[in-house]
C-alpha cells in the first residue's frame, strides 16, 4: 500500500457549473479533502482562474480532460499544464495519445483512461469488441503500462485483476466510488470506498454523494473516516 496522506486518497469530483460554485465547494471541503478533479465541463466555464484558486490553497489538482487528438498537438496541450498546479491529467488509452503526453516537458503524471465507467457491454458491442470489459481494461492497462505511463483511471470492479496482473508501482484512481445507500447515478461499474481499497485502488474519486448531501463536509469526513478504518483495520 502506497505511503498517500488519507487526505489525499479521496479525489473530490468538482461536477459543478461554473467557477464560483467550484471555488464555494473547494473552501467548503479542504480541511478534509486535499485533493480535486476538474473535468472537461467546470474546465470550459472557469479555466485556469478555477485551477489556481484551488493550488492557492494548498490543494492537489487531478485535470480531468480526457485528451484524444493527433499526438503533436495532445504533447502541446499537456505542455500548456506546466507550473499550474496539476498532478494528475488524463488522456485516452491510445497508445500514440499516452506516449505524445508522456513526451511533454510538463512535470505532470500522465493517468490513462481505459474504459469510462459509464460504459458497459452494449457500447462494446457498437465497438465490435469482443471481449469483456474487463479484458478490454486490462489489454490497454498493459499496453499504457508498457509505453512508461504513469498510472490509469479504472473503475473498482478491475483493481485487483490489474494489480494481480501489473503490480504496485502505477497509481490507480477509481471513479464510480460510491458509498453504501447512495444511488449510483449514470455510473455502471461502481464499487464502495472499502472494496475499491481493498482491491488495490490508491486514490477514489468521489462527486455526487458528497456534492448533493444535506452536509457535503459531514459527507467528506464520514467518507474519510472509512477509508482510514480500511486502510487500519
Amino acid at each position: 500500500m502506497k505511503n498517500i496522506p488519507l487526505n489525499e486518497r479521496l479525489i473530490f469530483a468538482l461536477d459543478v457549473p461554473d467557477a464560483p460554485a467550484a471555488r464555494q465547494m473547494v473552501e467548503q471541503l479542504d480541511s478534509t479533502i486535499g485533493f480535486f478533479k476538474v473535468g472537461l465541463q467546470l474546465f470550459l466555464a472557469g479555466g485556469w482562474p478555477v485551477i489556481d484558486h484551488i493550488a492557492s490553497r494548498g490543494n492537489k489538482v487531478m485535470l480531468d480532460l480526457k485528451l484524444y487528438d493527433i499526438p503533436a498537438t495532445v504533447r502541446l496541450a499537456v505542455e500548456q499544464f506546466a507550473g499550474r498546479g496539476v498532478t494528475f491529467a488524463t488522456v485516452h488509452g491510445y497508445g500514440p495519445v499516452v506516449e505524445a503526453a508522456l513526451a511533454a516537458d510538463a512535470d505532470v503524471r500522465i493517468l490513462a483512461i481505459t474504459v469510462l465507467t459509464s460504459m458497459g457491454k452494449d457500447v462494446l458491442k457498437e465497438l465490435n469488441f469482443q471481449g469483456t470489459v474487463e479484458e478490454l481494461v486490462r489489454q490497454r492497462t498493459k499496453r499504457v503500462l508498457e509505453l512508461g505511463c504513469h498510472g490509469v483511471v479504472c473503475s473498482a470492479r478491475e483493481a485487483a485483476m490489474l494489480r494481480s496482473g501489473f503490480g504496485h508501482e502505477f497509481d490507480m484512481v477509481t471513479p464510480g466510488i460510491r458509498p453504501e445507500n447512495t444511488a449510483p447515478g449514470d455510473q455502471q461499474r461502481i464499487a464502495t470506498p472499502e472494496r475499491a481499497l481493498q482491491d488495490g485502488a490508491d486514490y477514489l474519486v468521489i462527486g455526487r454523494p458528497i456534492r448533493d448531501a444535506a452536509d457535503p463536509s459531514a459527507m467528506a469526513t464520514a467518507i474519510q473516516r472509512d477509508i482510514s478504518k480500511s486502510l487500519n483495520p
